[in-house]
């Protein structure tokens, strides 16, 4: 019996895994790369790399209309980290049917840019939480904004 329990155990694990998204959740993070060496005061950058679902857009950042939604990445950088402004792409111009001007987009992949700045105290490894604040449409058809948690890590010197 507990070899039936085991089993599925890990039988439920894919399963959630693979529950549905809801219309919207249409971005995920493909990675966090960082670059240079992060040591105790020195300066890096997570080069966050986000993938959105085929037929999806987003904003930019930018929005060509103050009444859409950006794209926002937010950090609660703690002891130790300090960010730097947040570099985003330009938005490329898209023409959507239904809209009389055109929109400036995401759309398949982009990536940010935040610089970090880490206190010659700072403790590594050390975890930076992150929110992706975005709302996804399908042509003229936007859903209801998303935040998108996750983590930058830096890991400790090697």
């Amino acid at each position: 019996m507990k070899t039936l329990v085991a089993w599925l155990g890990i039988l439920a694990l894919p399963l959630a895994a693979n529950a549905q998204k809801k219309p919207g959740e249409a971005a995920s993070i493909a990675g966090v790369e960082i670059k240079g060496d992060a040591v105790a005061g020195s300066r890096v950058t997570a080069v966050v790399k986000v993938k959105l679902e085929k037929g999806y857009h987003v904003h930019s950042n930018k929005p060509s209309q103050p009444e859409f939604i950006p794209t926002v990445l937010t950090l609660e950088p703690g002891a130790g980290v300090r960010a730097g402004t947040i570099g985003y792409p330009a938005g490329k111009s898209e023409k959507v049917a239904g809209l009389d001007k055109p929109l400036s987009i995401y759309e398949e992949h982009f990536e940010v840019s935040v610089p970090l700045g880490l206190a010659a105290t700072a403790k590594l490894p050390l975890t930076v939480p992150a929110t992706l604040n975005y709302q996804a449409c399908q042509g003229a058809k936007c859903f209801a904004p998303q935040q998108l948690k996750f983590e930058i890590r830096l890991p400790a010197a090697q």
